[in-house]
């Protein structure tokens, strides 16, 4: 399973990140607009190498185009998405990998990247992939309370002091409690997996 790909999924996510709570107010319809068009184009990346289109890309279009027509729709949200907007989205993202956990576990679309077909169908390789979306259900879960708690400290700073300000919060709630937990996740993934080269037949012995 290749983390690189799972990450890059995450790219629509990250990118509102940046524009929205950057910029402040009166940023958030065109963040969620360029969200939207970067899963927009990893879908149809995905799509021209033949393949399904991945669960976080469809995510992505369908949370950024909500997000981008409410901003622009309604100008009074627009603040409230600025504080608020990267942990609902975060949010919704959570709550879709744990919907979609019995069914299909988002993870086994890029673990059939790597894994032979014979084990595609197996009891196995469907568990470890549960185990696998389920940590990153929950890592995802977990940055979207630390962005909602970022969000609401900056919304009351904002308040008292008249204009936008970064302060540690910020950085700890959004960028480095979020990066540890991505990377703990990672590692996870592939201890599960069966480490970080699947691609070798005998890696393959955890999806039997």
């Amino acid at each position: 399973m290749s983390a690189k790909s799972i990450l890059i999924g995450f790219l629509p996510w990250i990118a509102f990140s940046l524009v929205a709570t950057r910029v402040g107010p009166g940023a958030v319809g065109m963040a969620a607009l360029l969200a939207l068009a970067v899963a927009v184009v990893l879908t149809a990346r995905t799509v021209r190498r033949g393949e399904s289109p991945k669960l976080l890309e469809l995510a992505g279009i369908g949370v950024f185009a909500v997000v981008g027509a409410i901003a622009l729709i309604e100008p009074a949200s627009d603040a409230v998405f600025a504080f608020y907007g990267r942990g609902l989205a975060s949010l919704a993202l959570a709550v879709l990998v744990f919907v979609t956990l019995p069914f299909r576990p988002f993870t086994e679309q890029y673990a059939r990247e790597s894994a032979p077909r014979q084990y595609w169908d197996t009891p196995a390789f469907h568990a470890i992939n549960r185990r696998i979306s389920a940590a990153w259900g929950g890592t995802i879960a977990v940055m979207a309370l630390g962005h909602l708690i970022a969000g609401a400290l900056a919304a009351n700073a904002a308040e008292s002091t008249g204009y936008l300000t970064q302060r540690p919060g910020d950085l700890i709630l959004n960028w480095v409690i979020p990066g540890l937990l991505v990377l703990a996740t990672v590692r996870y993934s592939q201890r599960v997996a069966g480490g970080p080269t699947p691609q070798h037949t005998s890696r393959h012995e955890s999806y039997r």
